[in-house]
């Protein structure tokens, strides 16, 4: 996850501790590599997810939102869930919602796997080491990108490598009005490109 910049292990262990309206969730959503939602850091480690009211949205479900939105691209949230940075909380609606927050040591690698079924991230996404600089503000259809440095995570492994990613990236950056190559899609929320069984997303660095 994600993966996407993103990467998370969630285990589900026990029955969740009520806290008046409020579920602890049991177990951890793990986070791999260091990640943000907007301007929301969120360093690798484990996290634990705590819904503002009881069953609203569930912990299952909690877990997939902030899988989804650790993929997301620019942290403009899907309508109408809006982020609150400095008590990191995810709100639809008032006591609707849940809050993440850091649990034990950090640690992990760069690869971003499902278990126990828990919220869905591309399972064999990984972060490319070296960062991509686009040089200047540009966009590639809907898709906006700032000048600054962006980190690329391969969805899709194999012969796939990272020097392809950014290969392609490059010529996507002269699709100016999103016609890409023959065969290849972009879903500008996540800003994922794909082409068959071949994807991989970008991300900005924070």
């Amino acid at each position: 996850m994600g993966c996407l910049a993103a990467a998370l292990l969630f285990s589900l262990v026990g029955a969740p501790r009520a806290d008046a309206a409020r579920i602890q969730c049991a177990g951890t959503f793990r986070v791999l590599h260091d990640d943000h939602v907007g301007r929301l850091s969120l360093p690798k480690g484990n996290y634990r997810i705590t819904t503002l009211s009881a069953g609203r949205p569930s912990c299952i479900q909690a877990s997939r939102l902030f899988a989804t939105f650790l993929q997301d691209f620019d942290g403009r949230l899907p309508r109408p869930w809006r982020l609150s940075v400095a008590n990191s909380t995810f709100v639809r609606e008032p006591g609707v919602g849940f809050h993440v927050a850091p649990v034990g040591s950090n640690g992990g690698g760069g690869v971003e796997e499902e278990v126990g079924g828990a919220g869905k991230h591309p399972g064999e996404g990984r972060i490319c080491p070296a960062p991509f600089r686009v040089l200047h503000n540009d966009r590639i259809g809907r898709l906006r990108l700032p000048a600054g440095r962006y980190m690329i995570v391969r969805l899709q492994l194999g012969s796939f490598s990272c020097r392809n990613a950014a290969t392609w990236f490059t010529r996507f950056l002269d699709a100016y009005r999103g016609n890409l190559p023959a065969g290849w899609k972009l879903h500008p929320q996540t800003a994922t490109f794909m082409r068959g069984g071949v994807r991989f997303r970008v991300k900005p660095l924070r």
